[in-house]
């Protein structure tokens, strides 16, 4: 494996990782809220939904996860299939098939969250 699949893979598991705090994050707060209190009111009322789109930091928090997943399993995906046995003129194709649709994927869901964000403070 060359360095450059070693750092690649080793941000791959780091995302991993950061993906299990995230989710377990909204998990407790959201369906464990009945146990932990996390979350003034029911998580799923709309006036606590609102309120909550409001938060910059649920804007961030929702930037993040995407960012985060999207790595993990486009990286992910790209390595099941250049265990295909591809050719390298089909994995090169592969590798920016995935970074573009990675990036127009990442723009479009950050892109959601700031709209989403600006149109709940317009809401108030």
């Amino acid at each position: 494996m060359s360095i450059k699949n070693t750092k690649l893979w080793t941000w791959h598991v780091l995302a991993g990782l950061i993906l299990i705090f995230l989710l377990g994050l909204h998990m407790l707060g959201f369906h464990m809220n009945d146990v932990l209190h996390m979350v003034e009111g029911d998580p799923l009322d709309w006036s606590t939904v609102s309120e909550r789109a409001q938060a910059l930091s649920q804007a961030v928090f929702y930037i993040l996860f995407l960012g985060f997943a999207l790595y993990h399993g486009l990286y992910g995906l790209r390595n099941i299939l250049l265990e295909l046995n591809i050719s390298d003129g089909t994995a090169g194709f592969v590798n920016k098939l995935l970074v573009v649709a990675g990036v127009l994927l990442f723009a479009f869901g950050t892109w959601a969250a700031i709209a989403s964000w600006n149109l709940a403070k317009a809401t108030v």
